[in-house]
């Protein structure tokens, strides 16, 4: 059997393999891949955000629900409209979580960086809370 192609893939099936992923960088120092619609755009959206060590996002909140998994590294998040390190909840990999809409939220890494693979149905928006 010839292994040099692949099978031919179904009509609306697609495939991109991380090495394939685009990573594009934001005002926060954070890099984001969207992988299946944008956030700031109406409909279903999926994006993985890379966080660098040592990186703070304050207290902020999301017009829409949104869904998580911590893909790589430790994610700390706590809820609340102000920055409060002892509200953090350690985040592994694997760990799935929620951010729920118009709910204050913040995080952190710390040593080592992160990368979390987000959900959710746009359009969304980033809104500060400090």
């Amino acid at each position: 059997m010839d292994h040099t192609s692949p099978p031919a893939l179904p009509p609306g099936v697609e495939l991109k393999p991380l090495s394939e992923w685009v990573w594009e960088p934001n005002k926060s120092g954070r890099h984001n891949a969207y992988l299946f619609g944008h956030p700031s755009k109406p409909g279903p959206y999926i994006y993985a955000t890379k966080w660098p060590p040592h990186s703070k996002a304050l207290a902020h909140k999301h017009p829409d629900a949104r869904y998580a998994v911590v893909l790589e590294g430790v994610h700390y998040i706590g809820y609340g409209d102000k920055y409060d390190e002892t509200k953090l909840h350690r985040h592994a990999q694997g760990t799935w979580f929620t951010e729920p809409a118009n709910q204050g939220h913040f995080g952190l890494t710390k040593d080592e960086g992160t990368v979390l693979y987000f959900y959710g149905m746009g359009p969304s928006a980033f809104e500060p809370l400090e």
